[in-house]
């Protein structure tokens, strides 16, 4: 499922919006990725992760700072050349220095950021992940949806024209004396009946269109045909049983869970830095700086030449006590690398139990179809003979309607089931990396 929401990505921004060419399933899948609000967000997010990635790598980096001074004094100052007290005599001074520093060691609290950082810029990553993974699930399920609608929208129109058709032969059959005037009757009431549920079709049909256009983002004013993929394909009725071995592979590929183990590291890392608060800090710092005086007589040159001033000094810094605020922070890492456990462990749970249940709820399909199936087929037989009966008055009219009502039922729970058991196989499918 990952490799096909990835190449999807690829082609999505080269699908032009077509006038009244039909949109296949992956179609739908591909445009939604690439339109889809809350993963645009998270791409942001990821960016916002990346960059913060790599503001904590240049942390390692040694700083460098030049500076240029031009200081007047009109009033006591002290001459640096001679080193004598200046009074009440306009002085001047030019002064320019360079200083570089680096952190040798900073108490792991640098590294550990760093590390930190990278674990949340790889959990928003595979979040984005697991946000393509549950649209391009839900997609699926809206366009079956669609699938469903339309093939009971149009079994709904054959059978409209089928009772005009019977509504016919009844009023042949009344003249003919057949059938009584009640039967007509009948007829007309039930063709009222199938017209109202033709038009109650029709109208699941824009809802379920309007629905998969909303989780697609496609705009309203955007002509749309969603073509039948699966109308005529043959579902095999068996479920491809997933062993404990797979489903403990898929667990180590889902996004989510990998997600949730990078955020373990990331709280172990912080809780690393927070640590290292207690620990000596060693900093390196060298600097070159020269300066020259107008109270000198020395030239401009001469001054900046002969006070030259290299420096090179280590510092080492050691914590004593902060008000508690280094232990507290210690506590909670510690804290959040628990929560961020638990949370790993629970996404475990769930995602494991999701597998279970949806394997079972596709042998459960698979049931309801073959049954619904059978059931298909003998009020399909029912209905011949009734029809058959009718023609030759053997049958009332009330007989035929209720024959036709059961086989609509019958019709209705088929497609259900076919269409619920299709989108549990898909569902399968995404658990098999």
């Amino acid at each position: 499922m990952r490799k096909l929401i990835l190449s999807l990505i690829l082609i999505a921004p080269a699908l032009p919006l077509p006038a009244q060419e039909t949109w296949s399933l992956d179609r739908c899948v591909a445009y939604a990725l690439a339109h889809n609000l809350d993963i645009r967000k998270q791409d942001i997010e990821i960016a916002v992760k990346q960059a913060e990635y790599t503001r904590r790598c240049l942390d390692h980096l040694p700083s460098l700072n030049a500076r240029i001074a031009q200081e007047y004094n009109w009033g006591r100052s002290v001459d640096m050349q001679e080193l004598v007290i200046v009074r009440n005599k306009l002085t001047r001074g030019t002064g320019a220095s360079v200083q570089a520093s680096v952190s040798l060691f900073g108490g792991l609290a640098r590294h550990a950021q760093r590390n930190a950082a990278k674990k949340a810029l790889e959990a928003a990553t595979l979040d984005a992940d697991g946000l393509r993974e549950n649209l391009a699930v839900d997609v699926t399920a809206a366009y079956l949806q669609l699938m469903l609608a339309r093939q009971i929208h149009a079994y709904t129109r054959e059978r409209f024209e089928t009772i005009v058709q019977q509504k016919e032969r009844t009023a042949q059959l009344v003249d003919a004396g057949s059938q009584p005037k009640s039967a007509l009757n009948e007829m007309e009431a039930q063709m009222a009946s199938e017209k109202a549920a033709m038009v109650e079709a029709g109208c699941r049909v824009r809802t379920a269109t309007l629905d998969l256009t909303r989780l697609m983002n496609l705009p309203p004013d955007s002509s749309f045909v969603a073509g039948d993929s699966f109308g005529n394909d043959t579902i095999a009725a068996r479920i491809p049983v997933m062993t404990d071995g797979q489903v403990e592979n898929w667990l180590g590929h889902d996004p989510r869970i990998r997600s949730a183990r990078a955020r373990i590291e990331e709280s172990r890392h912080l809780q690393t830095g927070a640590w290292g608060a207690f620990l000596p800090s060693i900093s390196l710092t060298a600097g070159y700086g020269t300066y020259y005086s107008s109270a000198s007589e020395e030239p401009f040159r001469t001054q900046l030449d002969e006070n030259r001033n290299p420096s090179l000094s280590f510092q080492l810094g050691i914590p004593i006590f902060n008000a508690g605020e280094a232990l507290s922070r210690a506590r909670q890492g510690r804290l959040a690398l628990a929560q961020a456990r638990l949370a790993a462990e629970e996404t475990r749970i769930r995602i494991a139990e999701e597998i279970h249940s949806a394997t079972i709820e596709a042998e459960n399909c698979c049931q309801k179809y073959l049954s619904a199936g059978e059931t298909l087929r003998a009020m399909q037989g029912l209905l011949e003979i009734t029809e058959a009966k009718y023609n030759l008055g053997a049958a009332t009219a009330l007989d035929y309607i209720i024959a036709r009502n059961n086989h609509f039922k019958a019709v209705s729970d088929y497609l259900q089931a076919k269409w619920q058991y299709l989108f549990q196989l898909k569902q399968l499918e995404r658990y098999r990396p």
